[in-house]
């Protein structure tokens, strides 16, 4: 049980510094370089050979199946969802063993909000 809820707190905190790679990304101030890779608007070009889509895939199935390998918008939503549905996943868990972690399960949604908040506002954001 104390394994769950540390694996659950540590994959919440992983799960709001991805989304915040994601809004920033998407947003177009992540401060990271290259912007062809953290920028969403322009980090589509990498799916294509010569970031030419009339020219097809740079690599197999580097529109559809591998695009998290592209850019860290689709890679950074991958790990956020994953994270986000084990860490629930195991609050659920621990709410058939005792009614009383849901709280708990609230308390990591808070925490979420909280890592996402401070990262997208303060540690990630290009001012």
């Amino acid at each position: 049980m104390v394994y769950q809820i540390i694996l659950a707190v540590l994959l919440v905190i992983v799960s709001g510094i991805s989304k915040s790679i994601c809004d920033l990304s998407s947003d177009g101030k992540i401060k990271f370089k290259p912007e062809s890779y953290w920028v969403k608007s322009k980090s589509w070009v990498n799916k294509w050979k010569n970031g030419d889509p009339t020219q097809g895939e740079k690599f197999l199935g580097s529109s559809r199946w591998f695009v998290s390998l592209t850019d860290a918008w689709h890679l950074f939503g991958l790990v956020e969802r994953i994270s986000f549905a084990i860490t629930f996943t195991l609050g659920g868990l621990l709410i058939v063993s005792n009614v009383w972690f849901i709280f708990f399960a609230l308390g990591c949604y808070i925490l979420f909000a909280t890592i996402f908040h401070i990262f997208y506002t303060y540690i990630f954001n290009k001012k």
